[in-house]
């Protein structure tokens, strides 16, 4: 990733904070889709398997309907998944600069697996476009009808394997994420995590990388729930017995989800060091505690009562839990960074003040009598001549018009033949507008 750090340029105080706030986008888009497509890959691949071992055209419906749900456009991938990885990317490559901590190197992997993971997923959603009838008997049909339907059982098998290939890649994508970013606010692995691999085997990645995995099935389980039994749904063209296991299905496994997601969420918070600890981050875990508790009771009691009346209210928590735990770690960011964010603050400083002493502009005070003592003495003098004309006998042409001065200082011209052209000294702007400055004025005393 040299090309990328080579591309940084140093930002200012406020520029660095609207980059934190990038970041905080990007996640609040690329987390929500990720887990949607964790999740319901998971449980298309688990309805897929149902509808083959037992020849059930429900679960085959099913498996695909949860595919569709969040590969129905391929620009959702590249808007949700792709761009914000990007963004998140960018962002810490930034915030992080001359640090030993290469998180953005670790994103730009994940991005990687995640690119190849999306290819593999989509070729899985298009293998539901072939329609095959499995152990078809029919003594009427043909030689070439039975060869088209071996290549079409042939090619579900394939679209099926991209499936399962797509979900391992998609799992080792959302590892390193959740490793790098575990590694964005542990300042005391900067130094000592010099490959990806320290970075994979690390206890607070595997503890972030099993909140990311419940998190997704309670969002994908939430996100079902309200699709299918939210008020004035067009349904799912089921029968009641079909819609009622559907119901249980995610009821169950949402409950389940939550009760894991509690303990999951306390012990980030336990393993994460005092660094990136502060009252806002234990202020946004028992708010999100307090969020993930409340869906708890619902699934509970919608499990209970057999019914789905609390669907719309789950999938609005869950929603909102995940953005709270987002801004819970960006305040671990946040924290465990003052040091650095105040290092590039005056790495900025000290970059601006070099570039406008290249250009001459602001920086120290500009004394016009040292400039002239050190460069212009040598050939000019009030009252006399030396190399040149005395400047009494030149300055009050230049009266009211101390920009023609400046412009001649900086690029002289020949202008009286009895001496020789004035040598370009080489002045910025500010030192040949200080040295006009002090010969105007000088040469009236």
């Amino acid at each position: 990733m040299e090309f990328l750090d080579k591309a940084i340029l140093p930002q200012s105080a406020h520029h660095m904070v609207l980059i934190k706030y990038l970041i905080v986008v990007a996640f609040v888009l690329l987390i929500p889709y990720l887990s949607l497509l964790l999740g319901n890959l998971a449980y298309s691949l688990y309805f897929r398997k149902r509808a083959i071992r037992e020849n059930n055209e429900n679960f085959y419906k099913l498996s695909e309907d949860m595919i569709e749900m969040i590969t129905f456009n391929k620009g959702v991938a590249f808007a949700l998944g792709i761009v914000p990885m990007l963004s998140a990317m960018f962002g810490f490559a930034q915030l992080l600069n001359q640090t030993s901590a290469s998180v953005h190197g670790y994103l730009f992997i994940s991005l990687l697996f995640l690119i190849n993971a999306l290819l593999l997923i989509y070729s899985y959603k298009n293998g539901f476009l072939f329609k095959v009838k499995v152990n078809d008997e029919n003594p009427n049909v043909t030689n070439t009808e039975k060869n088209r339907i071996a290549k079409q059982e042939r090619a579900v098998k394939i679209f099926g394997k991209s499936g399962k290939y797509g979900i391992y890649l998609l799992l080792i994508s959302i590892y390193i994420f959740c490793g790098a970013i575990q590694l964005s606010f542990d300042t005391e692995r900067w130094q000592s995590v010099g490959n990806i691999g320290e970075m994979v085997f690390s206890f607070n990645a595997l503890i972030s990388f099993a909140q990311f995995i419940i998190s997704a099935f309670l969002i994908t389980s939430a996100m079902i729930l309200y699709r299918y039994f939210r008020t004035n749904s067009e349904g799912t063209n089921f029968k009641d017995e079909f819609q009622n296991y559907i119901r249980d299905f995610v009821l169950i496994r949402g409950l389940i989800a939550t009760i894991l997601l509690i303990s999951f969420v306390v012990l980030s918070v336990m393993m994460r060091t005092k660094s990136s600890l502060s009252f806002g981050v234990f202020g946004y875990t028992v708010v999100a505690l307090c969020l993930i508790l409340i869906v708890s009771s619902l699934f509970y009691l919608m499990l209970k009562e057999s019914s789905t009346k609390y669907n719309s209210a789950v999938i609005f928590l869950v929603v909102l839990t995940v953005f709270v735990l987002i801004i819970r770690d960006q305040y671990s960011v946040d924290v465990s960074t003052k040091k650095q964010f105040a290092i590039l603050a005056a790495n900025y400083d000290a970059y601006q003040a070099k570039i406008n002493e290249q250009l001459g502009i602001g920086g120290a005070v500009i004394n016009g009598a040292d400039i002239y003592n050190g460069r212009c003495i040598a050939c000019h003098n009030f009252d006399k001549k030396i190399v040149g004309p005395p400047y009494n006998s030149t300055m009050p042409k230049y009266e009211g018009k101390k920009d023609l001065l400046v412009k001649f200082i900086m690029n002289p011209v020949k202008v009286n033949p009895d001496y020789p052209a004035m040598p370009n000294q080489g002045l910025k702007p500010k030192e040949a507008e200080a040295v006009a400055d002090y010969l105007l004025t000088t040469y009236k005393k």
